[in-house]
């Protein structure tokens, strides 16, 4: 047996020893050595992440195809919603129709406020001043006749609008024409069940009825989607000028206007919500 020495010191040892009897430390033969563990080039966790990988590599081309799909609904879906919702103008002989009817309606309404001015301006009569201040007499008389002569104007403007306008108005008319399609297919089957209409004349004349009845359908749901369109324009408008009317409310709090003034813009405004109120009016009753 070769002789034993410290590798720390260099002195010698015995075989036995476990520490160096001059400088006390390990020796290191008595260390247990490491044992190396074989290198695994691939761990049980690296394979099941590679067949993860090969599978997704596997379902990537479907899950594409997949995505190129919704991509090309995406863009197809708006079209097809836009044509859903595609309103038809409305044509310009339907268009003077609605014009007459409101500017009919809007007479009505002119009547009307003229007829309590008038009303309210006649109380004047009565007042004491009107038997001896013979300015304010002149001045009663001439508002009165200056009313008078607009009431007048606008009741020769209502007959000759009321000539012009077609009653009753298409709408109405299709509807009442939709109806005597429905009567004339109620007969028909009727007439056939009683055998006094052979089957070949049953049929077409079916689907002749059938086709008139879905083409005045389309015809007169083409003309309420305008209108409403139209209906839809003119509440917009209507809020628009309820804003204004606010601001010009504001303007008189900040006093920015007068009593005078914010009273005298106030009736333009109430003025014009009529009006327009009158026109929504109007078109919801053509559409019905």
């Amino acid at each position: 047996m070769s002789p034993k020495f410290c590798p720390y010191c260099g002195n010698p040892v015995k075989q036995t020893d476990k520490f160096c009897i001059i400088c006390g430390k390990p020796m290191l033969t008595d260390i247990p050595k490491s044992e190396k563990k074989p290198e695994i080039t691939e761990t049980k966790k690296e394979k099941e992440i590679q067949v993860i990988e090969e599978k997704q590599e596997d379902i990537q081309p479907e899950e594409e195809a997949i995505e190129i799909e919704t991509k090309e609904e995406t863009k197809i879906k708006p079209e097809k919603l836009k044509e859903k919702k595609e309103i038809k103008p409305l044509p310009d002989t339907v268009k003077e129709q609605i014009d007459l009817y409101i500017d009919y309606n809007d007479v009505q309404l002119n009547k009307t406020i003229l007829s309590e001015k008038l009303t309210e301006l006649s109380k004047s009569t009565k007042d004491a001043r009107y038997e001896y201040d013979l300015d304010f007499k002149k001045d009663v008389n001439i508002k009165l006749e200056a009313l008078k002569t607009l009431i007048s104007e606008l009741k020769e403007k209502e007959k000759e609008v009321k000539q012009n306008l077609e009653e009753p108005f298409i709408v109405q008319r299709i509807n009442s024409d939709i109806e005597t399609k429905i009567f004339q297919l109620e007969n028909l089957t009727r007439e056939h069940k009683l055998k006094k209409v052979d089957k070949e004349s049953f049929e077409k004349l079916k689907d002749k009825y059938k086709q008139e009845k879905e083409s005045l359908e389309q015809e007169r749901d083409d003309l309420v989607s305008g209108m409403k369109l139209w209906i839809q324009d003119l509440k917009l408008e209507k809020a628009e000028i309820s804003g204004e009317r606010k601001l010009t409310k504001g303007r008189l709090h900040s006093k920015e206007l007068t009593e005078v003034e914010f009273a005298k813009a106030d009736k333009e405004f109430d003025l014009r919500l009529k009006k327009i109120d009158t026109k929504i009016k109007t078109l919801e009753k053509l559409t019905k």
